[in-house]
């Protein structure tokens, strides 16, 4: 089955409004098997409305509107699909006093404009809205079905989930192919690096592979398609498992899995406390670990240091290394480190300073450039990096490097979390 998902709707060609809708439709839809080949967004101008209703009806099997239900003159989704059909509107009654209810409960009449949401094209299946007033429908005619859904989030996706997910799973029945994707997460290399490391991988039609780059990690991307779920499973374990045989530990985590989530587990694990001395990253390192449930049971807090007075004088960060090699070093990381480890009395305390630009950088010390330093009750450590991008890019890579630090220390990795 082929797929349109059509979104109207003036303020998302605007840009004041990201079209979640589709990215959210899309993912239900190909967990189906549908494959959706196009996205269409237009504004609230009918004829545009009516031209791209037709170009979607001409390509798909299926086609998914959102927007256009509301009260207004403008909101003309169901009375353009009825049109661009050949169908009559035709009063809903039941419909019409679900709305009314909806104001009454807000202890005001029902506005006339508000009416019109109770008209559906001739003999299309109403689907209930009980959040707001805008019901969908689902329209089928000539071998296409149309199923229209409200424009806001929190009221298109309890519809599609409650109504129309049922009705195309009993369409599509047991010997349909559906998709099943699994997502393997990568750090501390690139995606050329991993496509020449993958090889013959890539070309692999079943499953599918595929590299997202993300800001600070890069994703890839398995999509087995099969009616029986454990050949799919079972596809996907095996590739998956060649990938982590080629990449190593550079895999750190899979599907909703983070790596502040695993370093937070592998603390809690073991016991451990830890705290952070920030500069360049300016507490978003300590924002993430936070992030986590339960950080508390291993989070002891942090010091953002970001002038060189607060590292002196909260880290005991040595003059002598401030003037000597300045704040961006392999030394000042370490005391930096060592200095929030012993005042916070952490089992392990990461550090972090660098040049996250634009400015401040020198031929000797570019943007990018970031030191940091792992300290634990045996002895601290600095590793010295170079990360490339804008400001924020390297702001990120800084804290999921720290982390991975993190990881790999406390191990083991790279099989713990696979679980075929």
């Amino acid at each position: 089955m082929k797929a349109v998902i059509l979104a109207t709707g003036t303020e998302l060609l605007l840009g004041q409004t990201l079209n979640t809708s589709a990215h959210y439709l899309t993912g239900k839809l190909s967990s189906l098997g549908i494959e959706v080949d196009y996205h269409i967004t237009v504004g609230d101008n009918p004829e545009r409305v009516e031209a791209a209703l037709h170009k979607a009806l001409g390509c798909c099997d299926l086609l998914v509107t959102t927007g256009g239900l509301g009260p207004t003159k403008d909101d003309l989704t169901k009375e353009l699909v009825a049109k661009v059909l050949g169908l009559g509107l035709e009063l809903d009654p039941a419909s019409l006093e679900q709305i009314k209810a909806f104001f009454a409960k807000r202890r005001g009449p029902m506005p006339a404009g508000n009416e019109k949401q109770a008209y559906f094209p001739r003999g299309a299946k109403i689907l209930p809205n009980p959040i707001g007033t805008a019901p969908g429908a689902v329209i089928e005619q000539g071998g296409k079905t149309v199923v229209i859904l409200p424009g806001p989030p929190f009221e298109m996706q309890p519809m599609f989930e409650n109504h129309v997910r049922p009705e195309l799973e009993k369409r599509l029945g047991r010997d349909a192919a559906r998709m099943r994707v699994r997502v393997l997460k990568v750090f501390g290399m690139g995606e050329s690096a991993i496509e020449e490391v993958l090889g013959d991988l890539m070309q692999r039609s079943d499953p599918g592979l595929a590299l997202l780059a993300k800001r600070a990690e890069m994703h890839i991307r398995l999509v087995a398609r099969s009616p029986q779920k454990d050949r799919a499973l079972a596809l996907l374990d095996g590739a998956e498992r060649e990938i982590r045989s080629l990449l190593g530990d550079k895999v750190f985590a899979r599907d909703e899995e983070t790596m502040v989530g695993i370093v937070g587990r592998l603390l809690k694990e073991r016991g451990l406390r830890i705290a952070t001395a920030e500069s360049c990253t300016g507490g978003l390192l300590g924002a993430a670990l936070t992030r986590e449930p339960g950080s508390s049971g291993f989070y002891l807090g942090g010091v953002v240091s970001y002038a060189n007075a607060v590292k002196e004088g909260l880290l005991g960060v040595k003059q002598e290394s401030l003037d000597s090699v300045g704040a961006v070093s392999e030394e000042v990381a370490r005391e930096m480190a060592e200095g929030v480890r012993v005042r916070t009395d952490a089992d392990l305390a990461l550090s972090t300073t660098g040049i996250a630009g634009p400015d401040g950088a020198t031929p000797e010390k570019p943007v990018g450039l970031v030191y940091i330093g792992l300290a634990s009750r045996e002895g601290v450590q600095a590793r010295r990096f170079q990360f490339y991008g804008e400001r924020e890019s390297v702001r990120q890579l800084t804290v999921q490097a720290a982390l991975d630090w993190v990881r790999r220390l406390l191990g083991p990795v790279g099989k713990e979390n696979f679980v075929s």
